[in-house]
């Protein structure tokens, strides 16, 4: 669920999990740790610091400590597959224009743009309105947009709309268009009649999504590391194979050798794959390679996809 962008739900699974008793056997402690990562990628510090002293008190262990390093507003960012990740949080208001001129100009290079609105807090009919006139430059300029936790935002709006009352349209619009990204057809149908009756205009149609492209064209490459050296890092959306090119350069002449990955954050299921495929090849040349410094969500993940075949995965301790 992480790794497809989809934190709330991974989020809801774990603390469902933990509160209900479920038998978790051995991965007890990783479910926690889990769990307290994604409260910190979702910014919810009461419920970290609440998750913390239960786990203290079950596990008699000291818990994870909060990272200040992580709490970062509005962020827009180039990936490690060339494609821009943008992140909101706080309210969605008219500060957020700023970080969407950002996206704009990282678009520019990027063949889709990723954002995640998990973190938001509220929202208002002038962060709407700026947030669907950037979502109609991107369609403008054939930019494909996904947004991360769209039913989050939703539940916002939903909230903050009342029928018949003719105001806050922009937040209408972009209620209709989270749905359409959720693919909740339900909501986005009823809330079209009601958008329909409050404004006293035809209601909206439901469309259908157009499918994604397999493997985008990539974005011109950066620079390769060093041979001494290769690192994974940030939000790795749509890598393709020759990204991880460079690892052939860093094990020239080495039998043994350590993949830095203390700062990626977050590996989607393409990249993963593609990653597999080279650490694979490279298992079977005799190389002994080791993922260093892991989070407890990836070193998860990468184990459900078999990477603990090909290279030894270490997390970092909980």
């Amino acid at each position: 669920m992480y790794a497809a962008g989809h934190e709330l739900e991974a989020m809801r699974r774990l603390e469902s999990a933990i509160k209900s008793g479920e038998d978790l056997g051995d991965s007890a402690v990783r479910a926690w740790g889990c769990l307290f990562e994604l409260l910190q990628v979702l910014g919810r510090r009461p419920a970290f610091d609440a998750l913390a002293l239960t786990f203290a008190r079950r596990f008699e262990k000291s818990p994870p400590a909060w990272s200040a390093a992580v709490e970062d507003g509005n962020t827009a960012a180039e990936t490690t597959g060339g494609r821009a990740h943008v992140s909101l949080s706080g309210v969605l208001n008219a500060g957020v224009g700023e970080v969407l001129k950002q996206t704009m100009k990282l678009a520019a290079t990027s063949t889709m743009v990723r954002m995640d609105l998990a973190k938001l807090v509220d929202a208002d009919n002038n962060g709407a309105t700026l947030l669907m006139r950037a979502m109609a430059a991107l369609k403008r300029a054939k930019k494909e947009l996904v947004f991360g936790s769209p039913e989050h935002l939703a539940e916002i709006l939903a909230a903050k709309v009342v029928p018949g009352e003719r105001s806050n349209q922009e937040m209408w619009l972009l209620l209709l268009e989270l749905h359409q990204q959720s693919f909740r057809q339900e909501a986005f149908e009823d809330a079209a009649v009601n958008y329909a009756v409050t404004f006293e205009v035809s209601p909206p149609s439901w469309e259908a999504l157009p499918e994604r492209a397999a493997e985008p064209p990539q974005s011109p490459a950066s620079p390769p590391p060093k041979a001494e050296g290769f690192a994974l890092r940030g939000q790795m959306l749509g890598v393709s194979t020759a990204d991880f090119a460079p690892l052939d350069a860093a094990l020239a002449g080495r039998d043994e050798f350590d993949i830095d990955a203390r700062k990626l954050v977050r590996i989607d299921a393409a990249s993963a794959g593609h990653l597999l495929e080279v650490l694979t090849r490279l298992h079977a040349a005799g190389k002994k390679l080791r993922l260093i410094g892991l989070t407890t969500l990836v070193a998860a993940y990468l184990e459900t996809l078999g990477f603990q075949d090909v290279a030894e995965l270490r997390a970092r301790v909980i």
